[in-house]
């Protein structure tokens, strides 16, 4: 009995329980006077976003409960169970104009372990609530996420403010006068929060913090600090702009961008991806469309002269900046997968042979002799390899390659800048022939590099 126990506390997914009751009034001049769980951001309601961060930490059931204009979410619920593929119930608060400890209170006959709790007005990284699960091991208590980065929350004034000591919270509040941590609305909860609740209800406070201020005083909730992990509660229309501009600042990748890509391709991809999040299309189709871009490239190489050079320079950089779109697009709908990111690489692999071979036509048209034709296997060659040999490390280290200048200098966005930049120039080939002997010394210099560092003596 007890074995099994452990396995339900331990492997089963917690289930999720989202507020989604309230009018929003603040946020309707913003959003179109939609209904606040309804309202858009980047492609995905706010509600949405809330179920798929969810789901991201393999939550499998979002109790999800309305009030307010809940007959107009109906339909949305409904699609949102089939598109990801878990169970959503909604629960009815009929006393929604009352405080949200009321909106926690209808779930309670529907759960008897602990449960994530969260707003659907909050966006924030579902590592978060990855956290929030890894903490709860051994633990009896509840956990609220809080950001200790005061100065840096966008709405300080509305928030509400946390004194903690180290785990131990102190108090609660919007009104307090001493805190040094912000409430970020993400709660790992257990039952007796809805014991709490009650006795807060009694006491004439129907907030949800008026139940975290029983559980406070009994030693029942710790505090969970969130670091440097994105929050934001979405009261308003400016709220609503920086959740965006936060949103979309967030889709760099500092430890895997090369230098192209973090100067020139990502500003370009994130205002690009900010569009396409309005459309239907997946990020599998911009791969699909950036693999298309690029092959078109290759084919005007194969024209040969200058015009044709230029455009095959100019369709290939286009195609690089939209790479990175199908990423960025994944992260911000919650669309990436495994078979995604393998279409990805190997796309890119059949398009940077199609580069060297367009670029080696159109130089053999001038030039008809074997050597174009041997060059253009080596630079292919070492352009193919260079993947390969990060994949592999991967594998065979259990880690990605520690990124260095070398290794950034290897990336495809910064081969493909710089055979658009001699594109320009009317030298293409001659630029493909010092990238493809680049990319062989970069990855001779990765392979000693490594090889140095196992022969090293390890210290004792």
């Amino acid at each position: 009995m007890k074995l099994a126990r452990l396995r339900r506390e331990f492997h089963e997914p917690l289930p999720a329980v989202i507020l989604a009751a309230g009018l929003g009034h603040r946020l309707r001049p913003g959003n179109g006077g939609v209904a606040k769980p309804l309202t858009p951001l980047l492609g995905l309601t706010l509600l949405e976003r809330a179920i798929l961060s969810c789901r991201e930490v393999g939550v499998e059931t979002c109790y999800v409960v309305t009030g307010c204009e809940k007959e107009k979410m109906i339909p949305h619920l409904k699609e949102l169970e089939w598109q990801a593929g878990m169970t959503i119930r909604m629960i009815e608060n009929p006393e929604w104009e009352r405080g949200n400890g009321i909106s926690v209170l209808t779930a309670a006959p529907y759960l008897n372990g602990p449960f994530l709790l969260l707003m659907c007005d909050h966006v924030f990284d579902p590592e978060i609530l990855r956290c929030l699960l890894a903490a709860r091991n051994g633990m009896g208590g509840s956990l609220l996420a809080v950001d200790r980065r005061t100065d840096a929350v966008f709405d300080l004034q509305d928030a509400t403010k946390v004194q903690v000591d180290g785990g131990r919270i102190i108090t609660i509040g919007k009104k307090i006068a001493s805190y040094n941590a912000i409430d970020a609305g993400l709660f790992l909860c257990q039952p007796h929060l809805f014991e709490a609740l009650r006795k807060s209800r009694r006491e004439g406070d129907d907030s949800l913090t008026g139940g975290i201020r029983q559980l406070v005083a009994t030693g029942e909730i710790e505090a969970m600090d969130i670091g440097d992990r994105f929050w934001i509660d979405i009261d308003t229309g400016e709220d609503l702009s920086q959740a965006k501009v936060r949103l979309l600042a967030g889709l760099s990748k500092p430890d895997e961008d090369g230098f192209i890509a973090r100067s020139v391709n990502r500003p370009l991809s994130r205002w690009l991806s900010e569009r396409l999040a309005r459309t239907s299309l997946t990020p599998n189709a911009i791969t699909l469309g950036s693999f298309l871009i690029c092959l078109s490239g290759a084919v005007a190489f194969g024209g040969g002269g200058y015009l044709w050079n230029l455009l095959g320079g100019l369709l290939i950089q286009v195609a690089s900046v939209v790479d990175g779109c199908d990423g960025e697009l994944a992260r911000l709908k919650f669309l990436g997968s495994r078979f995604g990111g393998w279409l990805d690489t190997v796309l890119d692999r059949y398009a940077d042979v199609a580069i060297v071979a367009g670029i080696c036509y159109g130089q053999w048209l001038a030039t008809p002799t074997p050597g174009v034709w041997f060059g253009g296997l080596a630079a292919a060659s070492g352009f193919v390899l260079a993947s390969y040999m990060k994949k592999e490390y991967t594998l065979r280290y259990g880690h990605k390659l520690p990124g260095s200048v070398v290794e950034r200098l290897l990336k495809r966005d910064m081969r493909l800048f710089v055979l658009f930049a001699a594109a320009l120039l009317n030298r293409p080939f001659e630029a493909l022939m010092l990238t493809g002997l680049l990319t062989h010394l970069g990855i001779g210099w990765t392979l000693l590099g490594v090889y140095r560092g196992e022969r090293r003596p390890q210290n004792r």
